[in-house]
């Protein structure tokens, strides 16, 4: 028995302890004994109007003189409304025992309209109080007599099935029964039910059928998971109606606020629609305070109810004081009483606050144990993983080292060729991993973050191609690219890192994954507007395949070695990267797998269409009537070596190189150069501060920042300090080229 139960016990005992005293008292007397009884529709009303102080003094007198006079009937009817009280006050333990004292003295009776009373009002006890196997028990015995009796109790029954069901989640149970009162519902002529109460009252057949209905929108909303298609019923739904359909529902405010909030679930989720979700989040936490402030003053209520039948039986007791023969008897009991009274609610209260405290030192000491698991669990799976990140960075780098000394001893060309190649894929998975790590410490992904340029996918895939199919090769694996011709004028606006990172993953994963067969990228055109063109991707491998049970974690951060074979080894990034980076393309990605023999993994995506570049045409202009000079600042020596060999590459282009950002400063002051090629975190002046130098005395200058560090914080400090654009490290050659070559044209123009 719960405390709140147990107060309410020794409040009613102490109460019939009067009542029983008083009307003992008043029994010695037998010339002034008069009829006590009540009226069911006054007390209803009593009830309905949350006068539970009078009801309770009614049934109280009643009680004593049914007994007092051997009235069964009436004894029953007490026991029954007492009942109602003690459910109307929350306290459905002590409800459900005066539910069974009625129950037992109707039987006997043979009385049935007593039976079905009291039987549905076991139903909304065992629903409103969560008794969910006492409510199985006695639900379908309460339904058979109401069906039986024809009576509009077995609506209340439904009812009551339907909340039991709906707080439950059984959402299968919730529809079929919500089905099923509804058909129910439009099929019963009210006129011809059999009533329960003697005296007149309406049951609102209206106010039923939007109860049931929003309890099946509920149900089919919740097992089509809050999509579209599963609102349809919901929003059929006035708001006015379920009011009046939940008012007497203690938790009314509680279920308008959820009506609401599934409003906001929708216009966000789904439409899309921020002001509309906004607008119903307002007025669910509208409702929600409702409902709190009604739980509240509820029980405050029920206190001050309490407080006050102690003391009106206290007045009752010292009445007895004009009894002359046991004026002096009643005094005594009723001091003793009081200090009884007083006694065993100082001591409720100490027991109450003992236990309270003690549960609560019993859940702060539960949480900190699941603080502790949990941390114990993070710093598991960090050893984990950077156990398995240790693993995989020192793989390609034993074979980089290992490949670069066999390139150093082999002289046959064709096998230094083959052992570049694999060199090369060795360090763009290097290359790949570290993007996706660093990925990976990104939290969300949203369209700010993207840097939209415009390119063809074409060239894309040509740049992922490159990345992986040497990887490929090296695993005897056929790497094929299907993609669509696009108009030669055309191009899209992307983020050609992050799409590029997202297609890398893809494929690398179906590589890795794939022991005999190939690896295909598939790009073909969906849907066109004017402005717009939506592309399918398609990924396939003939690879070991991915178990269905696997779905609901394949794209989770390292938690593919649940479902991999002992063999294949990785991060556990790469799709959970993929899907990220996605968000902020406002798309999503899925796959279809069959064990043994491959997947498929598919999304598509929507881009802008834009016409041809104007620095294109300035692209092709050639460059072999003028020559470019530039300067490379960077104080690596090797990053100054490859850059330069690259510069050299381009017809028409020479270059010097200098180690100190210091000294960069100075060599601009003296020569004249077309173009800067500047790294950013150099030692004694990082590039940012060189920059600002620079722009001091040559403002026109293109000044092209040469950096590994990727991110939107670099790029806007870049266009601060006077930076024209930051060329990502590692770079495509001929990107590389295409952006010197305008700049170099830019340059000459002036």
């Amino acid at each position: 028995m719960r405390i709140s139960e147990r107060k309410h016990s020794t409040v009613f005992f102490l109460f019939f302890l009067f009542t029983n005293f008083y009307t003992f008292s008043q029994a010695e007397n037998k010339e002034e004994q008069s009829i006590c009884t009540f009226s069911s529709q006054h007390l209803d009303r009593l009830i309905k109007n949350d006068s539970l102080y009078e009801a309770t003094i009614l049934l109280n007198e009643s009680l004593s003189f049914a007994k007092n006079n051997n009235l069964k009937d009436s004894e029953a009817k007490t026991y029954y409304n007492l009942g109602n009280v003690l459910a109307e006050m929350g306290n459905y333990k002590n409800a459900e025992d005066y539910y069974y004292r009625a129950l037992s003295i109707f039987d006997s009776l043979q009385s049935n309209k007593g039976k079905d009373l009291v039987l549905a009002s076991l139903t909304t006890v065992y629903a409103n109080g969560k008794y969910y196997k006492k409510f199985d028990s006695i639900y379908p015995i309460a339904q058979a007599h109401s069906t039986k009796l024809n009576s509009e109790l077995q609506f209340v029954n439904l009812e009551n099935k339907i909340k039991k069901q709906y707080y439950n989640f059984e959402n299968d149970s919730l529809l079929y029964t919500t089905n099923y009162a509804i058909s129910k519902l439009d099929t019963t002529n009210f006129n011809t039910l059999n009533f329960s109460k003697n005296y007149s009252f309406s049951i609102n057949k209206d106010q039923l059928k939007t109860y049931y209905k929003y309890h099946n929108a509920i149900a089919i909303m919740r097992l089509n998971n809050f999509k579209k298609k599963g609102y349809d019923l919901f929003f059929t739904i006035d708001e006015s109606d379920l009011e009046k359909a939940l008012s007497k529902e203690n938790d009314k405010s509680r279920k308008l606020a959820s009506f609401n909030y599934y409003k906001f679930l929708y216009f966000q989720n789904i439409e899309k629609n921020l002001d509309s979700a906004v607008n119903y989040l307002l007025k669910s936490d509208t409702y929600k305070y409702e409902a709190l402030k009604t739980h509240e003053n509820r029980n405050k209520k029920n206190g001050e109810l309490i407080y006050k039948i102690i003391n009106t039986e206290q007045q009752l007791q010292l009445t007895e004081k004009t009894r002359k023969n046991q004026a002096q008897k009643s005094k005594i009991l009723l001091i003793s009483t009081i200090i009884v009274s007083f006694i065993l609610l100082l001591s409720l209260l100490i027991f109450y606050f003992y236990f309270k405290a003690r549960k609560n030192i019993t859940k702060i000491n539960s949480e900190l144990k699941n603080t502790n698991n949990k941390l114990l669990e993070i710093d598991k799976e960090r050893l984990q993983f950077f156990s398995v990140l240790s693993h995989e960075l020192r793989t390609p780098i034993y074979g980089i080292s290992g490949l670069a000394t066999l390139i150093k001893q082999e002289e046959d060309t064709e096998k230094k060729r083959s052992y570049l190649n694999s060199l090369i894929s060795s360090s763009n998975y290097i290359s790949i991993l570290i993007d996706n790590v660093l990925q990976a410490t990104k939290l969300r992904f949203e369209d700010k973050n993207l840097r939209l340029k415009p390119d063809k996918m074409n060239n894309l895939i040509k740049n992922v191609t490159s990345s992986v199919e040497i990887a490929a090769k090296n695993k005897g694996l056929k790497f094929y690219t299907e993609i669509q011709d696009s108009k030669e004028d055309e191009y899209i606006l992307i983020d050609k890192v992050a799409f590029s990172q997202i297609l890398i993953n893809l494929a690398y994963n179906g590589i890795r994954y794939t022991k005999k067969g190939h690896v295909t990228i598939s790009v073909k055109e969906k849907t066109r507007t004017k402005d717009d063109v939506t592309l399918l991707f398609e990924i396939k491998d003939t690879g070991i395949g991915i178990e269905e049970s696997h779905r609901s974690i394949v794209f989770n951060a390292f938690e593919n070695k649940t479902f991999l074979d002992q063999n294949s080894r990785g991060s556990g990034l790469g799709l959970y990267i993929v899907k990220t980076l996605l968000k902020s393309h406002n798309t999503d990605i899925d796959f279809t797998s069959t064990k043994g023999v491959g997947s498929t993994f598919f999304f598509d995506a929507t881009f802008k269409i834009v016409n041809k570049r104007p620095e294109d045409s300035q692209t092709q202009i050639s460059q072999e009537n003028t020559e470019t000079h530039i300067l490379i600042v960077d104080d690596n020596k090797i990053n100054l070596l490859v850059t330069k060999k690259n510069i050299e590459k381009i017809k028409g282009h020479t270059c010097e190189t200098i180690s100190n950002g210091r000294q960069s400063i100075s060599i601009v002051k003296e020569k004249n150069f077309d173009l800067i090629l500047m790294d950013i975190n150099m030692p004694d002046m990082d590039g940012f501060e060189v920059t600002k130098h620079i722009r001091m005395f040559n403002p026109n200058i293109p000044i092209l920042a040469l950096t590994a560090l990727n991110s939107s914080e670099i790029e806007e400090k870049a266009h601060q300090v006077g930076i024209n654009q930051v060329i990502t490290k590692p770079y495509n050659f001929e990107e590389f080229k295409d952006t010197i070559l305008s700049y170099s044209n830019v340059a000459h123009s002036h």
